[in-house]
């Protein structure tokens, strides 16, 4: 964590908050005592969460960052506490397969109970609550779920196949041990209000059922409240810590000398292929392949890509980065090296998967990938999105590709290449155009201050 202190990165934009769903109207409005993050309230049940998810152009977020599903629970491990609240980080799908959150490594709780538990808690969705103590003592033998609710499985489903990065967090109504009453699973419409009609009735007949519901709704307040602070604080997740191999952070590195419209332009069309919820742009401070020709001076190109990126950045969903890690760096600027220093940053998370780390580098570039320093290592680490630059055609990177799989042993090399139209990211002509005292198309307002306040380029300071 030192690391992050060290060299802090710049937010040119911010991804979009988390959006919480509610199953309940009671739990939503629960949260909103609480918590500060938008909510919805989808009805219970696992058809209510996949009709949320298609219709999403309803969501009060366009593109949440992360998406939280919210509501009570049943335990059915004996170690977790009605009132308490937990984030399920795993999700039974079946009695041997399950599906996990990018957050596995946030094992959090608020529980008043003094019991420590150091494995990921996991849930299993039902088609109705567990009523009894016996039922949730089946369904924790054939599951080995430690909560019940009945719509973790669609929401992780949905979220995933939306390609949105996904937490659970629920509040413990009522313990392992405890009963529910029979007939409270009627007590709730299809649109998650309290049918205060049918609570009266029943109580009416048996009269007994109004301490029960008494005590279960003040676990219900006690988790709800736990539980929102829980989920409130996901807000505070930093974007890379949701990136995963499904949807992976992505590095962009390079001299910048100077950043156009397409270099700005390339990130985003990256970013949307690769489902990446947060991009890193990272100036080198000394191209090792370019040593010959230095550029311009770091905090030049610096200032640079911060006016080139942020020109574009509400065209650009997710959260894109400027970090002066490499710049910081003495020596050559290494890709292993940066991304063990991303690493680094976050240990335990995600990011450690293979594919979490994705670094855009251009074909002509991959062609000399066997001359970057540690290259082997560099590529157990972190995987290259690659972009055809002319003369190359897809056709001919796909065919090197191929051919570097079967050579390097790196079989998913022809995977690498991003489904993107050739692309031209050279500066060369640009700085040879400036110097002649033309402003070039495909520079940003801001990017063309800078060359002519600071003179690069022999610019002069005209223009």
């Amino acid at each position: 964590m030192a690391q992050a202190a060290a060299h802090p990165d710049e937010i040119l934009k911010e991804a979009e908050p988390p959006l919480v769903f509610c199953p309940l109207g009671f739990e939503r409005r629960a949260f909103r005592r609480f918590g500060k993050l938008p909510a919805i309230t989808t009805g219970p049940g696992a058809a209510a969460i996949r009709r949320a998810f298609a219709e999403r152009d309803r969501w009060p977020v366009r593109n949440p960052r992360l998406v939280i599903l919210l509501g009570l629970a049943g335990a059915l491990d004996p170690r977790i506490r009605a009132g308490s609240a937990v984030a399920a980080t795993r999700v039974v799908l079946d009695g041997s397969t399950a599906t996990s959150s990018s957050l596995t490594h946030r094992n959090e709780s608020l529980d008043p109970s003094p019991d420590d538990r150091a494995s990921p808690v996991s849930v299993v969705e039902s088609n109705a609550p567990a009523i009894d103590a016996a039922a949730k003592a089946r369904l924790r033998a054939e599951t080995g779920a430690d909560l019940v609710d009945t719509e973790s499985r669609a929401f992780a489903t949905c979220a995933s196949s939306a390609g949105l990065a996904w937490a659970i967090v629920r509040g413990v109504s009522d313990g392992a041990d405890d009963a529910l009453a029979p007939e409270v699973p009627g007590f709730v419409d299809d649109r998650g209000e309290t049918r205060i009609g049918r609570v009266l009735a029943a109580v009416a007949r048996r009269p007994a059922l109004l301490a029960e519901l008494a005590s279960l709704a003040r676990a219900s307040r006690a988790a709800m409240r736990n539980a929102a602070f829980l989920a409130d604080a996901h807000a505070c997740v930093p974007a890379t810590e949701l990136c995963s191999s499904r949807r992976p952070l992505l590095l962009f590195g390079g001299s910048f000398d100077p950043p156009h419209a397409r270099h700005a332009t390339l990130l985003g069309e990256a970013m949307h292929a690769l489902a990446s919820p947060c991009a890193i742009v990272m100036p080198a401070a000394i191209n090792p392949l370019k040593a010959a020709t230095p550029p311009a001076d770091p905090e030049a190109r610096l200032a640079m890509c911060r006016a080139a990126f942020t020109a574009v950045s509400a065209e650009i969903e997710g959260e894109i980065r400027l970090s002066r890690l490499e710049i910081d760096r003495e020596g050559p600027s290494y890709t292993i090296d940066t991304v063990r220093a991303l690493l680094d940053r976050v240990p335990g998370t995600a990011l450690e998967q293979p594919g979490a780390i994705r670094f855009l580098v251009g074909s002509d570039a991959i062609r000399s990938i066997e001359r970057w320093h540690a290259w082997r290592d560099l590529l157990r680490i972190a995987t290259p999105a690659v972009v055809v630059r002319p003369p190359d055609t897809r056709e001919s990177v796909g065919r090197f590709l191929a051919e570097f799989a079967g050579s390097s042993g790196f079989a998913d090399a022809p995977s690498w290449l991003l489904d993107l139209a050739p692309v031209d990211l050279a500066s060369t002509g640009i700085r040879e155009a400036i110097a002649r005292g033309q402003r070039p198309d495909g520079l940003a307002d801001g990017v063309w201050r800078e060359i002519t306040a600071r003179g690069l380029y022999s610019c002069g300071g005209a223009g």
